[in-house]
């Protein structure tokens, strides 16, 4: 009977030994933040495996939230925090590992990669493969994708017996007890209830779960990267969310949808995305910027993003004082445009276009030069041209040429465009023929006053009204040329010409004053 008793004591204790064992392990010595971790399986323990449950935009907000991405990886293959991130969503992916539990392991082994202990960050070792301590750096990598690609693979190796779907660069893959440790929380040894694990640490999954992985959680899934660059200088999503109700009404519902109208159409639309970048202040502060980039708003949020932001410029505010911009298509118009100038001498301009400079200057160019406007004090179309014959010998009528002249020669010729003309010569060249000889219009005006009525100092329109019709009525244009007593004085000419007056003129310019002819 006793025998009989104690087999059956010995069947219940060995029962009772299987069945501890097999009855699922939950993680109770070190519990989980429930609030802040969704655990994914059925005993409470978080999986390594599986589909990722962060977003790219949660890693990159969550990093921000506590490091700065270091300049050193500025030339490798994840010159910025998108690119690094990116990587560890392919890899992951790729071996069927949560991006969100390599990540946080990284960042828990490296500092967020500052690498304070003894693996250096030129290793790309992201979770001290093969450092047992004592100054031992472990494994280096070649690059920062094999560097997570080898972590990916040693953890895949503790999480499941599945083979890897890349080749192996993990140098410690085959020595990991394949399974060992599906849940993060096995990954310390203390916390594993085969005593195998990857750390030795007291609680080292669990700190990764409830110290890294729930705060990334925790994170905006609302990014300022697009594409690998980052707009956060010119970008907030709730910012621009919050102040284009329209826009959130419509792609509010996805990060990227939502950056992506900002580039592609809320650039140039000028919306204002966050507190401290007003695209119009910026541009209204800068002329220089202005001058390149005209009218192109997209430009000035680029330009604040790669440029103004380091070069410490005011990006919001009223901008009380206007240096309106010189340049037009390429051209610096500065030696005969100043904006405020501009708009006080013309008001009918100011009335048509308020502050907005750039299109004031294209009016000036377009229709201010060619209709004489005065656009600076120290030059006057009307004087410049005035001044100079032999410039409007050339140039006649046409205002828009004076200006032209005066920005590529005239300045550098010392030629004066301000003040009074006293001494005022006529122009004798009409549509290329030289009149001197039988011509002067200081002369001519004198002696025809109706002319003078009728073109003032017009010496151009007055030289035309001789050609055109002076000389066809026989009306004296010179001191030293009387038509009448020319005609008169030789009877061969009068036999010639007769009553034409307009030949005898002709006559003296081309041969009576190479033959010594008197008039």
């Amino acid at each position: 009977m006793k025998k009989k008793k104690k087999r059956i004591l010995v069947k219940l204790l060995t029962l009772l030994f299987l069945v501890s064992w097999t009855i699922p392990v939950r993680a109770m010595e070190l519990p989980i933040d429930k609030n802040r971790v969704s655990n994914t399986y059925y005993d409470g323990g978080y999986s390594i495996m599986g589909a990722t449950n962060v977003t790219l935009a949660q890693m990159i907000n969550y990093y921000q939230a506590n490091e700065t991405y270091p300049s050193f990886y500025t030339n490798t293959d994840a010159p910025n925090l998108y690119e690094f991130c990116k990587i560890y969503v392919e890899e992951c992916n790729a071996e069927g590992v949560r991006a969100e539990v390599a990540f946080a392991q990284a960042m828990k082994e490296t500092g967020f990669l500052r690498y304070r202990g003894d693996v250096r960050i030129t290793q790309f070792n992201f979770a001290g493969i093969g450092a047992t301590g004592n100054g031992n750096p472990g494994y280096s990598f070649p690059t920062v994708r094999m560097g997570i690609r080898a972590q990916v693979q040693h953890l895949k190796a503790y999480a499941t017996s599945e083979p890897l779907r890349q080749e192996v660069v993990d140098p410690r893959y085959s020595l990991v007890n394949k399974g060992s440790a599906p849940y993060v929380e096995w990954l310390g040894k203390h916390e594993n209830p085969t005593g195998i694990g990857w750390a030795t640490a007291y609680g080292y999954g669990t700190s990764i779960l409830n110290g890294y992985i729930a705060p990334m959680m925790g994170c905006s899934m609302y990014s300022t990267w697009y594409q690998g660059v980052d707009y956060s200088a010119v970008y907030n999503p709730d910012y621009y969310m919050f102040h284009n109700p329209d826009v959130a009404t419509v792609f509010g519902g996805s990060s990227d949808a939502l950056l992506a109208h900002f580039i592609i159409n809320g650039m140039a639309e000028g919306r204002q995305a966050i507190q401290y970048f007003d695209v119009n202040s910026y541009k209204q502060r800068y002329a220089d910027l202005r001058n390149i980039y005209g009218n192109d708003l997209k430009a000035y949020y680029l330009h604040y993003m790669h440029y103004g932001q380091n070069e410490h410029r005011t990006a919001s505010g009223p901008v009380d004082h206007i240096d309106g911009v010189t340049v037009y298509h390429g051209v610096d118009y500065s030696q005969v445009y100043d904006y405020n100038y501009y708009v006080s001498k013309n008001p009918d301009v100011k009335a048509a276009f308020g502050n907005d400079d750039i299109a004031t200057l294209a009016h000036f160019v377009n229709y201010g030069m060619s209709e004489g406007r005065i656009a600076k004090a120290d030059f006057n179309v009307n004087v410049y041209k005035k001044r100079y014959t032999d410039l409007r010998t050339v140039y006649g009528n046409d205002m828009r040429a004076y200006y032209w002249h005066y920005m590529q020669y005239g300045q550098r010729e010392g030629r004066s465009a301000t003040g009074e003309v006293n001494s005022f010569t006529g122009v004798t060249v009409y549509n290329g023929t030289d009149y001197s000889t039988v011509y002067d219009y200081n002369y001519y005006v004198s002696k025809n006053p109706d002319v003078k009525a009728t073109y003032g100092d017009d010496d151009i329109a007055v030289l035309a009204h001789f050609v055109n019709y002076g000389m066809t009525e026989g009306r004296s244009a010179k001191e030293s040329f009387d038509v009448r007593k020319y005609r008169s004085a030789y009877i061969d000419l009068q036999q010639t010409y007769g009553d034409n007056w307009r030949a005898y003129y002709g006559h003296y310019m081309h041969y009576g004053i190479l033959e010594g002819r008197q008039a």
